[in-house]
């Protein structure tokens, strides 16, 4: 009998919360993280649910069994309550909470209750229930006994699919809606540019674009997981991608800039309707259309629009646009979000809303110039649009503030746009934003993604989980406790010191960026290594390129002088001072990545692809530090010096050779030759394959070779 009460006792977990019992706690006890992070959770005086005991489904009110990860999809569906049943039951009762997507689960005795008012609820508690269940099968622990309710902070948590310069496997975005419904995120804007393959002005559709109906049915699967889809269709500027065409020339502002349409052109409008007429037919049933309308630059400029310019100001033109595909989405039944700040520019007050530039004082005096410009005109800012404020940093800025509390005072619709990039400030600046709009009443968030320089999309994933985390819980866990619970749900593993690993990581690619570059980063407008046709949207009327392809290299550094010997060393002391620092921590991380990629319980993709990039980023600092290694006195100089040089230029071929092979396994990784270029100040644009990550080494290697060949 007593070898009975001790196998007993261990069976059923003492939990060191015990003294909680029945009271809100914060989180769960360990080793159980949920992300996000539910609002109240209560620990309860019951048997818990263990790993495997969950048989049976009951569903009480008329609704469809909603999508189920792999762990809940096998319960078997029955009408009566036994041992073993998770019951999912629509109610109005006061203590379920308001919102449709919250929901009260109790799990207690072997059993679980998910309650809510609306389906989304339903389909919220049972992701909840997967990742608890996902705890207890990779930690061989009972899920306690306890009552959570929950409800997200933000109504609306969106995050954002750019591929104006890529496209993934079409499997790929699928795989993404499940993983995203697993964060409750439930909004996607997917950014088309010419990814569409649009029917009222197939021109524009590229080659590779996705057709309409395939796009149909991927928003289709999306809802059937609580998210919609929103297509992004870009207007007044950013239209390189519709006006590189010879027969849409004629609506440019200026003849020689493919950035920005004339708004006076009616001409415009019948394009820019017939694309917005194909992406709402490829997102049916969606709420929004994202109309676009930042970064326009030069307008007011031609002979259609200036009289309305010279008489009334930017502002008005940037209005008459607004207001025009405002008026089309609300007749075609959608609510149009619009970026915000182009009439805050002609205002005077954008710059008090950016990071660094204004203190308090001098945003105030912006706001008294500039807040009666804005008065002026208030009637005519559409009340049905959604004015999607962002600021990429931690948007604490006085005039980011004063921008929100103007919308709300003028009963304006706003949303907030953060940013996902791999930095290391990327989940603090979220974090801070979403929190800032929490305490302003603001009820929603898109998490953005941007194409420029055409990341891989993993790399975007830390941030589009930390937006979830925040949308849901903003005043939630620490950024430390929000790492930990992403790395265990994500690939049920802890990383000590994670933020170390990661900023080191971090590290290694900016500097690969600016290795071999004099000045600035091989991303930078004035470092590019083509004739660029397309002109920034911040480059004044008449502004040209300043570019001579007889001059590139002088953008790179130099190579040592045999003369000289370590003259180029003494030059370069702070680049390769950095190298040797980043070479140090390629020696640990790439170990640490080789066990990641293998003790990975889920998602092991992510770590071959860090992993990838990691082992391409070092061949950066490799170079240098053997062209150092040569640059010194012969007496001194390893009799391997030459060969470490030329094994480091190889070692380049092999890992640039590795990363397109597993960036293929996700994305297509160049266009088809029927492509028409479109050639501007974003990197990634300046290729049609991915050689435009290597155009410096395509210049900097030859270079090497033959002051290689020349110490023969």
């Amino acid at each position: 009998m007593k070898n009975v009460i001790i196998a007993f006792l261990v069976l059923i977990p003492v939990w060191p919360l015990l003294a909680q019992i029945d009271k809100p706690i914060e989180k769960m006890p360990e080793p159980f993280k949920i992300v996000p992070q539910p609002q109240e959770i209560e620990l309860l005086a019951h048997r818990g649910l263990s790993y495997g005991a969950l048989k049976y489904l009951k569903q009480v009110g008329d609704f469809d069994r909603p999508v189920m990860g792999p762990i809940l999809s096998p319960l078997t569906q029955l009408n009566e309550t036994g041992p073993g049943t998770l019951t999912l039951r629509l109610d109005n009762s006061t203590d379920v909470p308001k919102s449709t997507e919250g929901y009260v689960m109790t799990i207690a005795n072997g059993n679980v209750e998910i309650v809510a008012r609306g389906e989304a609820g339903i389909f919220y508690g049972c992701q909840t229930l997967e990742q608890l269940l996902e705890d207890s099968r990779d930690f061989l622990k009972a899920i306690p006994a306890c009552k959570i309710t929950d409800s997200p902070s933000l109504s609306y948590r969106a995050v954002h699919f750019d591929v104006k310069h890529h496209l993934d496997h079409m499997n790929i975005y699928y795989e993404s809606i499940d993983r995203l419904a697993r964060y409750k995120i439930n909004a996607v804007i997917f950014e088309f540019e010419d990814k569409l393959r649009y029917e009222l002005q197939p021109l524009v559709a590229a080659p590779e674009s996705i057709n309409i109906s395939e796009m149909a049915a991927l928003t289709k699967y999306a809802r059937q997981r609580h998210i919609e889809i929103t297509p992004l269709v870009q207007g007044l500027g950013h239209a390189t991608y519709i006006l590189k065409h010879d027969q849409y020339a004629p609506l440019r502002e200026l003849p020689n800039n493919r950035w920005a349409f004339c708004p006076m052109d009616e001409g415009t409008y019948d394009v820019l309707f017939d694309l917005y007429r194909d992406a709402i037919k490829a997102t049916p049933g969606s709420r929004y259309l994202h109309i676009g309308g930042d970064e326009i630059g030069n307008i007011g400029l031609c002979y259609r629009c200036r009289p309305t310019a010279e008489k009334e100001g930017l502002l008005s033109l940037n209005l008459h646009w607004l207001t025009k595909v405002c008026e089309f989405a609300k007749e075609n039944g959608r609510i149009p979000i619009f970026w915000d700040d182009m009439p805050l520019k002609a205002a005077g007050v954008y710059e008090s809303t950016e990071t660094g530039q204004m203190d308090e004082t001098k945003a105030a005096e912006a706001w008294k110039t500039g807040g009666p410009m804005l008065e002026k005109v208030i009637q005519k800012f559409p009340e049905e649009c959604v004015y999607m404020r962002w600021n990429y940093g931690m948007a604490r800025e006085p005039g980011n503030i004063m921008v929100l509390d103007w919308y709300l005072e003028n009963g304006l619709k706003t949303m907030i746009a953060t940013l996902a990039n791999p930095s290391s400030t990327t989940v603090a600046n979220i974090r801070s934003f979403v929190q800032l709009a929490a305490e302003k009443g603001i009820g929603g968030n898109l998490c953005t993604a941007w194409d420029d320089d055409s990341p891989h999309m993993e790399t975007f994933w830390r941030g589009y989980i930390a937006s979830a985390e925040y949308g849901w819980k903003a005043n939630g866990r620490t950024i430390e406790e929000f790492y930990n619970a992403y790395l265990q749900r994500e690939f049920g593993i802890s990383i000590p010191n994670y933020e170390k690993f990661k900023q080191e990581l971090w590290d290694a690619e900016v500097f690969w960026r600016r290795a071999f570059n004099k000045v600035g980063s091989r991303t930078d407008l004035k470092n590019a290594l083509l004739i660029l046709p397309g002109l920034a949207h911040w480059f004044k009327p008449g502004a040209k390129m300043d570019q001579d392809e007889d001059s590139f290299a002088s953008l790179l550094i130099d190579l040592p002088d045999i003369k000289n010997p370590g003259k180029w060393s003494s030059k370069h002391e702070y680049r390769l001072k950095e190298a040797k620092k980043i070479m140090d921590d390629f020696q640990q991380n790439s170990k640490a990545l080789e066990s990641l990629t293998q003790k990975a319980k889920r998602n092991r993709y992510h770590w071959q692809i860090i992993d990838a990039l990691n082992d391409f980023y070092i061949t950066a600092p490799r170079l240098l530090l053997a062209l150092e290694q040569w640059d010194q006195k012969k007496k001194n100089r390893p009799s391997d010096a030459v060969e470490n040089v030329r094994n480091a230029i190889n070692e380049f071929d092999t890992s640039w050779k590795n990363l397109n092979t597993v960036y293929a396994k996700t994305r297509f990784t160049s266009y088809s030759k029927y492509f028409v270029p479109d050639r501007y100040f974003h990197f990634a644009s300046q290729r049609e394959d991915l050689t435009w990550m290597i155009q410096v080494e395509e210049l900097y290697h030859p270079l090497v070779n033959e002051w290689l060949d020349s110490l023969n």
